[in-house]
């Protein structure tokens, strides 16, 4: 099972997502830990688009159970994602 990590759309939540990682690893969670990076904090011409981003990880999860954790937009991200694959999500935190 994994964890992922969603941030908000700010370039400030790198930050918040690194440290957020770095939490469940010292914490002793089990599983992969993916904290997730959102290309316009590096380039602007990147568009940010929840509905694609959603789709995007839901290809990368190939199916597999999830826990999420979630921040502003990556909360509304992860409600996108329970709702095409309601079996998928064990939960959004």
């Amino acid at each position: 099972m994994q964890t992922i990590i969603l941030p908000g759309i700010s370039k400030d939540d790198k930050k918040w997502v690194d440290e957020t990682a770095q939490k469940l690893k010292d914490d002793g969670v089990q599983g992969i830990i993916r904290p997730f990076y959102w290309m316009h904090w590096e380039d602007e011409n990147f568009d940010f688009n929840l509905q694609v981003k959603a789709d995007l990880i839901k290809k990368h999860l190939r199916g597999e159970k999830v826990n999420i954790i979630a921040k502003n937009e990556g909360l509304e991200i992860a409600n996108l994602l329970k709702s095409m694959s309601p079996e998928q999500i064990i939960s959004i935190n």
